[in-house]
């Protein structure tokens, strides 16, 4: 049985470095080292990891944000050993880190993602009801281990922590749906074939994003595609942000996946 509870000592907290590594291929470089995790939870920052017995298998790290006196958190990483994902480590942290930022009086939490890596998509904006609606070219400037290839583009996410869609996700998750409205691109081919052949500019009130369903496959057996379709969906993106456009679901139809963008009002 998992258990997710705050770190409780530094040595707990160097166990996060070891975890990055597993997560995500990083370099020794690109870690970000205990020393900034103890410092940022003594500053009031949330640093909880998730245990299977004496293992730690996965860890949150987020902290206080603000903007023109509006406070929230950000998500900043969220590892989980390889072997343990697709195990629900993941969704329990983020649900305790739901309640513990409201238990602060804060009710929003943002972080980032590759809007390419797709099972991440799915988790976010299906799964916890989060939306994003900004998109960052070349956020990190990471190239190495799961981010090697192409531009380490993101999406930010807003998880609105009392929204009512974010309150029903916590009691059933819903089957991806079917995408609806207008197309925002056109592409070509099939599986590790597909090809990102035309944007559009859409005027409908939902509109949706064709994207290749598996990015890691699609790395290893053509870079230069996987190029394509960052170019292709950051313009894509960009483009749906400034139209008053966010993305809310990760919808699919057989194999083929696409983002679910509405305009708001």
């Amino acid at each position: 049985m998992i258990q997710i509870r705050e770190a409780g000592s530094v040595e707990e907290i160097m166990l996060t470095e070891e975890l990055q590594i597993a997560a995500w291929r990083f370099s020794e470089r690109e870690i970000a080292p205990h020393s900034a995790l103890v410092a940022s939870q003594h500053s009031g920052a949330l640093v909880a990891l998730a245990w299977a017995g004496d293992e730690a298998v996965g860890f949150v790290w987020g902290f206080p944000a603000y903007e023109r006196g509006r406070v929230w958190i950000h998500s900043h990483q969220m590892g989980v050993r390889p072997e343990w994902q697709g195990k629900g480590v993941a969704l329990a942290l983020k649900r305790f880190q739901r309640q513990w930022t409201l238990a602060r009086g804060i009710e929003t939490v943002t972080w980032t993602f590759d809007p390419l890596l797709t099972k991440n998509a799915r988790f976010n904006l299906g799964k916890l009801g989060a939306w994003a609606g900004r998109y960052y070219s070349d956020f990190y400037g990471l190239r190495t281990g799961l981010y090697a290839g192409i531009p380490a583009d993101r999406l930010l996410v807003t998880w609105e922590l009392n929204d009512r869609r974010v309150r029903e996700r916590l009691q059933h998750i819903p089957p991806p749906p079917r995408p609806e409205g207008e197309p925002l691109n056109l592409t070509r081919g099939e599986g590790l074939g597909l090809r990102p052949e035309k944007n559009c500019t859409p005027s409908a009130e939902k509109v949706y994003l064709e994207v290749p369903p598996d990015l890691e496959a699609l790395k290893a057996a053509d870079m230069g595609l996987a190029a394509a379709w960052r170019q292709a969906t950051r313009e894509a993106f960009t483009w749906a942000f400034a139209h008053g456009y966010r993305a809310v679901e990760l919808a699919r139809d057989g194999w083929r996946v696409y983002y679910q963008l509405e305009r708001q009002p």
